[in-house]
């Protein structure tokens, strides 16, 4: 993905009443460039700090001063990655000033790159912060502010919540009404065998998306703006589909899981099938289950595959049959993570590509039947 130039977006102030607004319409950018991972980014921001630092100089500013942004994707910034950044900076100092936007008159600041710095600060007790402050900027075109860069990735939750928040937000389509519109322009274009033309749409140009999406709707109106939403983010909205809008019914001890102890959207989804409904018990026993098995995965790492293994022996306790199909499938991911680097390094050139293209087809089809 090309990257605009950051600092060009500062060079003017701004004045606008509905700056949140503006801001708010950023956010989705942001998406695009944590999944994106560009080296030029890391650069990007240090060449903005020191445009900053030339034209406005490095301050001390309040830290009861500075708001945080509540457009973020990231809602969750875990305390162990705080005190991480907290005790770097107790031994080595503040390193790197943050990138704060002036918002009013009165000196109040938007925080727009360094929250884990400014946490950090809170929790030594810092009275200050040292940072670079920038104007509203003039263009704020989303494609264009390039900060807000954070090196870890958004957890599923965090990163549904967000897409979800930013289509509403471009389209007009109600939160509650996304997952249901996308699920069901996906099946009629499956039943159609159109789906997997999306996905070709995800690197095209504007244009081209849009051409290509009038195609495949025809005079839809909200399916359109919707699925237009999305490949404007750089996602395949039969992936968004099938691995990030099941993170949103997930029962909130796993979303509790996942924000707060770093559980994987994978596990989360397998542990969500123990639920009261499954397993013919009250919903007090199921969440009893669940919580349990998920303290069991985190405490001992388990894989994807032994998680499912473990929400088998659950189920079977409850006498809820597995079919014949769900035993195979388990089968299958245990025999692909048992296939290790020296069995894969003594095969031959033409063993390894025939499976490659084996593995590729069948994901095809997995991405094919997911997108249903």
């Amino acid at each position: 993905m090309k990257i605009p130039p950051i600092g060009d977006r500062f060079n003017a102030a701004y004045q606008a009443t509905d700056q949140a607004n503006k801001i708010a319409e950023l956010q989705a950018e942001i998406e695009k460039l944590r999944q994106a991972q560009s080296p030029l980014l890391e650069s990007q921001i240090q060449s903005l700090r020191e445009q900053l630092l030339t034209q406005s100089g490095e301050l001390e500013v309040a830290v009861d001063l500075i708001d945080p942004n509540p457009y973020q994707p990231r809602q969750t910034i875990t305390l162990e990655s705080i005190q991480l950044i907290a005790r770097s900076m107790e031994k080595d100092g503040q390193i790197a000033p943050l990138i704060l936007i002036l918002i009013s008159e009165s000196g109040r600041y938007l925080l727009w790159d360094g929250h884990r710095r400014w946490e950090g600060a809170k929790l030594l007790g810092w009275k200050t912060v040292r940072a670079v402050v920038a104007l509203m900027p003039k263009d704020l075109h989303r494609k264009a502010l390039l900060t807000f860069i954070h090196h870890e990735d958004l957890n599923p939750l965090d990163k549904a919540e967000a897409i979800v928040k930013e289509v509403a937000t471009v389209t007009g389509i109600s939160i509650e009404a996304i997952p249901k519109a996308l699920s069901t322009v996906l099946r009629r274009l499956e039943r159609s065998s159109q789906a997997n033309q999306l996905a070709t749409l995800v690197d095209a140009d504007t244009l081209q998306q849009i051409a290509g999406v009038n195609s495949l709707v025809g005079d839809n109106e909200v399916e359109a703006k919707l699925l237009l939403a999305l490949l404007d983010l750089a996602l395949n909205p039969a992936s968004v589909k099938a691995n990030l809008l099941p993170m949103l019914s997930l029962p909130d001890d796993l979303k509790l899981a996942i924000r707060e102890r770093g559980l994987k959207g994978a596990h989360a989804s397998a542990l969500a099938s123990l639920s009261a409904k499954n397993l013919k018990v009250s919903e007090v026993v199921a969440n009893n289950e669940r919580i349990s098995a998920t303290e069991k995965v985190i405490s001992q790492d388990l894989t994807v595959a032994k998680t499912r293994e473990l929400v088998a022996q659950i189920k079977a306790r409850y006498n809820v049959k597995l079919p014949a199909s769900s035993k195979n499938i388990n089968a299958l991911v245990r025999a692909t993570e048992n296939l290790s680097t020296k069995v894969m390094t003594s095969a031959s050139n033409e063993e390894l590509v025939s499976l490659r293209e084996t593995l590729s087809q069948k994901i095809t089809e997995i991405d094919r039947i997911l997108g249903s």
